[in-house]
């Protein structure tokens, strides 16, 4: 059994998405159900549905990405999903995983905007990776349309899916989800240049001078750090205060300072790597820094573990779903979360 679930996380790149999509996912749907006050059995039952659907279409991206790009990663040497199977066999596995990704959303498929949102977030998966469109290798709509189909609309449809659609707290969660996306695909496309380079893959990586794209690349890191803050203002001004028996709950305001001190350092920090020449890049990179902390830490485990302690406070059958991502960041994803602490030792004893 364990062999089949590894081999299906391979088939799926699990590891290449999950530990980072998934919690930011749980973050939102956290605030949604605090948002609106959404305590009671079937917001947990939706949560996990949800969260089922988001997991399947976003395998199906990636495996439809794989599917696209078999002759371009065999000349790569990367790995692919499809590297071992035969076209029918490919075919097979590709058309299960559709079905798969299509019955996970049948629960939501009746609410307001769900189909159309759903529909644009199929057609914009596929258009990615799939002639004739194949839109990864058109520079600039490539990085735009996968930060949209990876971050901007899942987003969109966990606001639908849980009835919170059209709220101003949407589009700010949006609009960092969507840089956040874009940041990532720059940081991915720049770790990839060499090798599309050699195989003239038209991605903006290839189309653009390293210098340009390390400057592309400092600006939006720069975003990215402006678009987590912003969540963790809204958290503060929608989630504060709020009473609980003789606790006064503030929203976001222990995340946002801790966001601020690491801030000012990891803005230091990207200045002592341009003296030095180098470029600062908290993402593609095995040193530990403020700036990973910021970028990687803080929202993919502090904030849905401080969302969903909240959301435990107000109904302890949340702290299911609480046990649920410990579980899966934790544990199955092996986050090393001790490290932040580790560092913090360090510098004290100096």
């Amino acid at each position: 059994m364990t062999k089949v679930v590894t081999k299906v996380a391979e088939f799926i790149r699990w590891r290449d998405w999950g530990p980072g999509k998934i919690p930011f996912l749980c973050s939102v749907l956290f605030y949604i159900g605090l948002a609106n006050r959404q305590f009671s059995p079937t917001f947990i039952i939706e949560f996990v549905l949800f969260t089922v659907f988001a997991i399947a279409n976003a395998a199906f991206g990636y495996v439809v990405n794989d599917w696209g790009d078999r002759e371009l990663d065999a000349l790569h040497g990367k790995r692919n999903a499809f590297k071992d199977l035969t076209y029918s066999q490919g075919l097979i596995a590709l058309t299960v995983l559709v079905v798969i990704a299509f019955l996970s959303g049948l629960p939501f498929v009746l609410r307001p905007r769900v189909p159309l949102l759903w529909g644009l977030w199929a057609f914009f998966t596929c258009a990615y990776s799939l002639k004739p469109f194949r839109l990864k290798e058109r520079g600039a709509w490539g990085l735009s349309v996968s930060a949209l189909a990876q971050w901007s609309l899942p987003t969109f449809l966990a606001f639908a899916a849980l009835n919170r659609f059209g709220h101003y707290d949407m589009l700010m969660f949006v609009l960092a989800a969507t840089i956040n996306g874009a940041t990532l695909e720059i940081a991915h496309q720049r770790f990839d240049r060499t090798r599309d380079l050699s195989t003239q893959t038209g991605t903006l990586g290839c189309r653009t001078s390293m210098g340009k794209l390390n400057r592309l690349y400092e600006i939006a890191l720069a975003m990215d750090k402006l678009g987590i803050g912003t969540i963790l203002i809204i958290l503060s001004v929608s989630l504060s205060p709020m009473a609980l028996d003789r606790w006064l709950i503030t929203g976001g305001l222990p995340l946002f300072i801790i966001y601020a001190v690491l801030l000012i350092v990891s803005f230091r920090e990207m200045g002592q790597s341009a003296k030095n020449g180098r470029v600062y890049d908290p993402f593609y990179s095995s040193s530990r820094s403020a700036g990973k902390f910021l970028h990687e830490t803080v929202p993919n485990l502090l904030l849905p573990i401080y969302l969903g302690g909240l959301a435990t406070l107000y109904y302890p059958l949340n702290g299911l779903l609480l046990a649920g991502f410990f579980t899966f960041r934790l544990i199955l994803g092996k986050a090393d979360w001790a490290w932040p602490l580790k560092a913090v030792k360090s510098w004290y004893r100096r």
